[in-house]
């Protein structure tokens, strides 16, 4: 039977904060476990003993990131008041920023990729935080949609708006123009009785 060493947490955090640096520099393509190894200061051995793939390591790389970011956006959040502050909060963290962040590190889009399950999981669970912003809001509004519905529209147009803004001032006026309007039809509905 071969033994392996428990996982040290101290090590996992060392990995995966030098990992974000090398996915972000090199993309997922280009990095290399020896790469990841080199960036904490371990052997690939050591490296080894706690994660046994990129694959691995590229997950808890995002995981991490979305737990650090969706902490930043409740924080936030309890320092808003408003449907529309929050949403724009919100989406403004979770899109421009990462938005901002690809520019400044054009391999970084990988990141941002929902062609890895990691990825595609993290927009799922912002998906998630949008249905519980908009929830009572969509409630009383009558419109036809549900918060899940409504959610999965604005955070899949703001991927695409990541696809054809030029730069983060862009991106950040279309995040405004979706959230004005979402809000706006949620507030008319809701002026009009919920008669639509």
């Amino acid at each position: 039977m071969k033994r392996t060493a428990p996982t040290d947490p101290a090590r996992t955090r060392q990995v995966i904060q030098a990992a974000i640096d090398v996915f972000l520099r090199y993309g997922y393509a280009r990095t290399t476990m020896a790469d990841i190894a080199k960036s904490a200061g371990l052997s690939r051995p050591n490296l080894y003993l706690s994660f046994p793939d990129k694959e691995s390591v590229f997950r808890a790389v995002i995981e991490t990131m979305v737990t650090a970011k969706f902490e930043d956006i409740k924080t936030g959040l309890g320092k808003r008041s408003g449907l529309e502050a929050k949403l724009r909060f919100a989406c403004e963290s979770w899109g421009a920023e990462g938005f901002e962040m690809v520019l400044a590190n054009p391999d970084a889009k990988d990141m941002f990729d929902i062609g890895f399950p990691p990825v595609l999981e993290s927009y799922f669970a912002f998906e998630e935080l949008l249905t519980d912003i908009l929830g009572t809001s969509v409630e009383l509004s009558g419109l036809k949609v549900k918060a899940p519905e409504l959610a999965r529209i604005i955070v899949f147009g703001m991927k695409g708006f990541k696809d054809v803004a030029k730069d983060g001032k862009e991106m950040r006026r279309m995040i405004a123009a979706l959230i004005e309007t979402v809000t706006a039809a949620l507030k008319s509905s809701d002026a009009q009785g919920g008669k639509r």
